[in-house]
């Protein structure tokens, strides 16, 4: 298979890893009424490891320390930022999540800068400062300041550009199914042990919950992530967060349409500005012109 479809396979694996990731806003709302963080986390990633383990038995069974190694690192930064996203779901609304998630389109070229050494080019920066207008919208309140779950998403959202920049790095260098069985391993033990330790092993199992958690399970995590490790491989870190970016929009409608998060102006206007940030970070202007 030649470059060139490789490139428009792993396109097409991101929208539909950001088709998940869109549905998933409002399963882990629900998933968060219902457990504690690190209890879904000690559910969702052991059995998506298990998942991964008997769909890609050979690819695990022939894993190398560097799978290992890559997959631990990100297994390690995503226990760092998963419950951070979980808990902002109790403070705000799935709906403003999503499109607040987004800005890691905006920060994914600055973190290439600082790990890659890749400088961004100028358009970056005018799109950061569009985003900016827009997050201020969906998250400043009338005190102008930023609510605790807004907040929370968008420390969420610096993490995951990491995540997303790292993610590209280890992709080209080892078996992406392996080292995808090695970061859920790693964010399943650690999870198991920290809901050990701590606590957080609820009295009730509500069927919503358990439902949103299985969501979490299939569709977050090993069909979504799974996904994006692989489609790394075949496409650059700035492009593939633009494609994971459209989770926004199937989040913001799935949760104002089937969760019935309120629907406001500000907010939808909002994150109409955040989404046209993404298209100027990445649009080649000059060439639609030219056309």
């Amino acid at each position: 298979m030649d470059e060139k479809k490789k490139m428009m396979l792993a396109d097409m694996a991101l929208l539909l890893a950001a088709a998940c990731w869109g549905g998933g806003f409002v399963a882990g709302d629900i998933a968060a009424e219902c457990f504690s963080p690190f209890f879904i986390m000690a559910v969702r990633f052991p059995m998506a490891a298990l998942c991964m383990g008997l769909l890609f038995r050979r690819h695990v069974r022939n894993s190398s320390k560097a799978d290992w190694k890559a997959g631990m690192i990100l297994g390690l930064i995503l226990f760092i930022g998963q419950p951070i996203q979980i808990i902002a779901l109790k403070y705000t609304t799935p709906s403003k999540q999503a499109f607040l998630m987004t800005t890691y389109v905006i920060l994914v070229p600055f973190i290439s800068w600082l790990v890659l050494k890749k400088r961004p080019r100028l358009k970056a920066f005018g799109a950061g400062a569009l985003a900016l207008v827009g997050i201020g919208l969906i998250a400043l309140n009338g005190s102008m300041r930023v609510e605790l779950g807004d907040g929370l998403t968008l420390l969420f959202s610096l993490i995951y550009s990491f995540i997303i920049v790292l993610t590209g790095i280890f992709a080209r260098k080892v078996n992406p199914l392996a080292m995808s069985f090695a970061q859920y391993l790693t964010i399943g033990v650690l999870s198991v042990l920290t809901v050990l330790i701590f606590g957080g092993i609820p009295m009730v199992f509500p069927r919503a919950g358990l439902a949103a958690v299985g969501y979490l399970i299939l569709f977050n995590t090993v069909v979504a992530y799974t996904l994006q490790n692989v489609a790394q491989r075949y496409t650059s870190d700035v492009h593939a967060s633009i494609l994971v970016s459209t989770e926004s929009v199937i989040g913001y409608f799935c949760g104002v349409v089937l969760y019935g998060d309120p629907f406001t102006p500000k907010v939808l206007i909002g994150g109409l500005i955040v989404f046209s940030a993404v298209l100027l970070s990445v649009v080649e202007w000059k060439k639609i012109l030219h056309i």
